[in-house]
């Protein structure tokens, strides 16, 4: 079972494409798919429909992962046990060395705003292929993670911040039209900024597929 939602980014050749390919690499191994595996198949899905595609390591646009006719394009994967459908984490929305450096919580807001904004300028949109399910059927969902949503974390102010802790991060909620949208974590242990909590109501479904586990 699958359903093609909106094909103002998948169109319905690379969709009808992107789903064989999906169901292939579930009936061989039943693991859902990892990142690399994501980028791959949908490289060539816009490849075998007659676009320019390639998955990218361009120093100019970092935070793009495929480009496609000259457009760059970030994607994620969330797969884990006990996944909530309705809550998004990406665990890794960039990198982010200069987290370590922050004195105190004044210091983030200015931070998050320049890094985080320039960061979203690298690439066009945002892509999640998330993954869920039971011991007998596992469910894709192909979401959008709106840019203007992420942009939301402009707004915040040095009290929206906890104190520093030991391993040299903070975190913050970030709301959106008067309610919580996502938590903006800055993982100083591990140089990164991490969403999570984000309402998948805020995310726009392109596609969905259902498929059984292989026996």
């Amino acid at each position: 079972m699958s359903e093609h939602i909106r094909n103002d980014f998948l169109d319905e050749d690379a969709f009808e494409y992107f789903s064989t390919r999906l169901a292939a690499h579930h009936a061989s191994s039943g693991v859902a798919l990892k990142k690399e595996n994501f980028e791959h198949i949908l490289e060539q899905s816009f490849k075998r429909t007659g676009h320019d595609a390639k998955r990218t390591d361009s120093m100019v646009h970092r935070g793009a992962d495929l480009e496609v006719d000259a457009r760059f394009f970030s994607l994620k994967t969330e797969a884990a046990k006990g996944l909530n459908p309705k809550s998004i984490t990406i665990s890794k929305l960039m990198e982010a060395r200069w987290i370590r450096d922050l004195n105190g919580p004044e210091d983030a807001p200015e931070q998050v705003k320049e890094r985080i904004l320039s960061h979203l300028q690298e690439y066009e949109r945002i892509f999640m292929l998330r993954s869920y399910g039971n011991e007998e059927r596992v469910r894709y969902d192909l979401r959008e993670i709106p840019k203007d949503v992420i942009a939301a974390v402009a707004n915040l102010e040095a009290k929206d911040f906890g104190k520093i802790t030991k391993a040299g991060g903070t975190s913050a909620e970030v709301r959106l039209n008067g309610r919580k949208a996502f938590r903006l974590v800055l993982d100083g242990s591990v140089e990164k900024i991490t969403i999570s909590g984000l309402d998948t109501e805020l995310c726009p479904l392109h596609a969905w597929w259902e498929l059984g586990r292989p026996g």
